[in-house]
């Protein structure tokens, strides 16, 4: 029983939000320590040149100027490149005729060449940040320009330039996963076969805080504070690239203004500012602007999909097959390669009754930013291009959208069920997630809508969308929980908080299962020196990895504390129970309290505090059903939202307040790439032509629905919390919603459907171009 309702379930207002509300959060451009010194990166003007020659002389002797590096400088300084994993196990994704992943890894400044813009070509350290930045100016680059390869067709060409010389016709990798033979005779069989090309667009991530980093050198030990996913996980990157031990280097993650992901891996600032704070032995602070942060933060998504959905005579899905080509960019950076492949194929086939399924993925080399990981990666392309699919299915065979999903949803019988790309389904409660999202979007009522849209000149269409994500991530977390004397509980996660409310989730879970009170519990993350280890956050795998481990280490306390409390009250363990924070003697009013046990243990010269890891078999599948309502301005091809349900299965809520938070947030930056969201470059000199907040359109709060959200919790029996996992299946699920009723409402107009980003201009051009505008 949890202390004063505050445990699993409550809606309690989180812990964090009066320090920052009040202004008191401590991000990394704000850590302002005596005697720091300023750094600025000199960047690649051109997307894919030589480098022929760099005279940094003088901006070495300019004003205030403490160091400057280029990559002749680092020698010595680093063991290798930032690594890419793509050929390390597990990270074993490689080519169909068993050659490996081209390496495409990444130095942190850039050596003979450049193969991106922006790319980093030297660091400068001085006094100040504008005396670094007009010492930047001064350094003289003889660039020797090559062809740029921008876009996907681009790089295919024949006569493309080679980006690498491991990536043969600019394909860094080819890939296939699943049962092709069924898959072929499945399509052979077929009564009807369903086909779309689909693009889903690149993004930027547009983090609220721009990446920034505070290196430091203190008695042969580096230290760095920088907003990340993982204190150990960036530890051990960054050990590896400078050649150290990582016990060498002390990793600090302050408040972080939003991860999604792109936060997750080693980024080239970070390890010069540490190899330039080892060389001054003084600290070193770099800040990214938001024009450097859309040229050098990770960018994500920009595939080109084409998919295949066969359907026998009764409307049943027989397969699915789909083909990829991923533009991943210059280099391929940290886990990226095998995040992409293994979430866009294990969830290959979602909720329904698929027999048989073939996903091939190619990855394209190209002059553009590198990627990385975004919320929802690889889940939401696999539901995107499914659900469109089964939309496209429905109006090409006269079927109800609805009725459609329903007859080839799984049910309970057919649990667990392995999707066509790998993933177990375990538990979920598909056709009372349609149904339900059918009752709260009032699907059956929009033709009535749709007549008083049409009255006002407005186009309508309505679509929905079901989703399934697999959550999880790395199968392992830590916890340590520890009781003081002085009435507190300190909880020790490797997991990260960056913006979550880890704070206030764990201090639920532990307030529930040791029966104190919610305020008397600390949580303490992203240290590691202070946590022992840790896998981070990402994946949407907090709750459930490290609420679980949470639970294990508390088990363990009062397990040590019971003993301890057996001998307090002269009586045998098995006559000791605990509850609501108590030791009782069964049958008996003779108890201490779990502090009291504690305050023992400390007079002999110990403290109560245990620790535990959690070790999960398999990921778990969150799931739920997005329907989208909206209107269409036929004269300027402007979209209105009218309504938005999701009903959401993410297992058991810890706190249902934040978790309704993140469906907020998840569907915004769905909805952002489905109609705003893209970057473009010019395809002749390859600049960014969205480089900044004025050309580059997110989402406003009047570009976005209030969402209605309701929940279906089907309890995961994989961990002790019931989790699954929440911080990323709204974004997973929205895109798809949102353009199929886009498509809806064009293809009533008698226009075709448009790719994403559907802006108004091109709404406007599909409609002007069917006469219907």
């Amino acid at each position: 029983m949890a202390a004063n309702g505050t445990g699993i379930g409550a809606a309690v207002p989180r812990k964090e939000d009066r320090r920052f509300l009040t202004g008191s959060g401590l991000y990394s451009d704000d850590i302002l320590e005596p005697g720091t010194l300023s750094a600025t990166v000199l960047r690649a003007p051109m997307p894919h040149a030589d480098i022929v020659s760099i005279d940094a002389e003088a901006a070495r002797a300019a004003p205030g100027v403490r160091l400057v590096l280029t990559a002749a400088d680092l020698e010595g300084e680093i063991a290798g490149p930032i690594p890419s994993f793509s050929t390390v196990p597990p990270f074993d994704v490689g080519r169909l005729d068993g050659g490996d992943a081209a390496e495409a890894s990444q130095y942190p400044l850039a050596r003979e060449r450049v193969r991106y813009l922006g790319e980093p070509v030297a660091f400068v350290v001085a006094d100040t940040a504008s005396q670094a930045q007009d010492a930047a100016e001064l350094i003289a680059v003889d660039y020797a320009p090559l062809q740029s390869v921008m876009e996907i067709e681009d790089a295919l060409d024949p006569s493309a330039a080679q980006i690498w010389p491991d990536a043969p016709g600019n394909i860094s990798f080819d890939w296939a996963t699943g049962d092709e033979a069924a898959t072929d005779a499945a399509f052979a069989n077929a009564a009807h076969v369903s086909r779309l090309r689909l693009d889903n667009n690149r993004v930027v991530i547009n983090f609220m805080e721009p990446r920034a980093a505070v290196a430091g050198y203190n008695e042969g030990r580096l230290t760095l504070q920088a907003g990340c996913q993982s204190a150990h996980g960036m530890r051990t990157g960054l050990a590896t690239v400078l050649g150290i031990d990582e016990d060498s280097l002390h990793v600090i993650v302050p408040d972080t203004g939003g991860g999604f992901g792109a936060r997750g891996g080693v980024y080239p600032e970070f390890v010069l500012a540490l190899v330039a704070a080892r060389r001054l032995q003084k600290s070193v602070k770099w800040t990214a602007s938001r024009g450097e942060a859309f040229l050098s933060d990770n960018q994500a998504r920009d595939h080109i999909f084409d998919g295949e959905l066969a359907l026998d005579g009764e409307g049943r899905f027989l397969g699915l097959r789909v083909r990829g080509d991923w533009r991943h960019g210059a280099y391929l950076c940290s886990r990226g390669l095998w995040i992409m492949t293994h979430y866009v194929s294990q969830i290959l086939g979602g909720t329904y009754r698929i027999p048989a399924g073939h996903l091939a993925l190619c990855g394209i080399v190209s002059n553009t930013t590198p990627q990385a990981a975004y919320r929802g990666i690889g889940r939401l392309e696999a539901n995107y291009i499914l659900e469109r699919l089964i939309d496209q299915a429905a109006h090409e065979t006269g079927a109800d959208p609805v009725t459609l999903r329903r007859r080839n949803l799984l049910d309970a019988e057919d649990l667990p069920w392995r999707m066509a790309g790998g993933a177990v389904i375990t538990s979920g409660a598909f056709a009372a997630n349609l149904d339900r999202a059918v009752e709260l979007s009032d699907w059956h009522g929009a033709e009535a809508r749709r007549a008083a849209a049409e009255a006002q000149g407005r186009l309508h269409g309505i679509g929905l969308a079901m989703y399934a994500e697999n959550d999880g991530s790395t199968p392992t977390e830590f916890a340590e929980i520890a009781v003081g004397s002085d009435g507190r509980v300190t909880a020790f996660l490797g997991t990260q908080d960056f913006g979550m409310g880890h704070a206030t989730m764990y201090s639920q879970i532990l307030s529930e299962r040791l029966g104190v009170p919610f305020a008397d519990i600390d949580v303490v993350f992203g240290d590691s020196d202070k946590v022992r280890r840790g896998a981070g956050s990402h994946g949407s795998r907090s709750a459930r990895m490290g609420g679980t481990a949470a639970v294990m280490g508390a088990d363990k306390v009062i397990g040590r504390g019971r003993e301890v409390a057996a001998a307090l009250l002269e009586a045998a363990v098995g006559d000791i129970e605990f509850a609501d924070g108590r030791f009782t003697i069964v049958g008996t009013d003779r108890s201490v309290t779990l502090f009291e046990v504690a305050a023992d243990i400390e007079r002999a010269g110990e403290r109560l505090a245990e620790e535990a890891d959690f070790n999960a078999e398999a990921e778990v599948i969150s799931n739920g059903v997005h329907v989208c309502e909206l209107t269409i301005d036929p004269t300027d091809g402007s979209v209105r939202h009218e309504n938005y349900s999701i009903v959401a299965d993410v297992g058991r809520i810890v706190n249902p307040t934040i978790v309704l938070g993140q469906m907020h947030g998840g569907v915004a930056q769905g909805i952002g790439q489905a109609l705003l969201e893209r970057i473009v470059y010019d395809r002749d000199s390859g600049q960014t032509l969205t480089g900044s907040l004025m050309d580059y359109c997110l989402p406003r709060a009047d570009d976005l629905p209030a969402p209605n959200v309701a929940f279906n919790e089907i309890v995961e029996i994989d961990n002790p919390v019931g989790a699954k996992g929440a911080g990323e299946s709204a974004t997973t699920g929205a895109p798809a919603a949102v353009m199929n009723a886009l498509a809806n409402a064009l293809i009533r107009a008698g226009a075709e459907p448009v790719d994403m980003p559907a802006t108004p201009e091109k709404i406007w051009r599909a409609l002007r171009a069917a006469g219907a505008a």
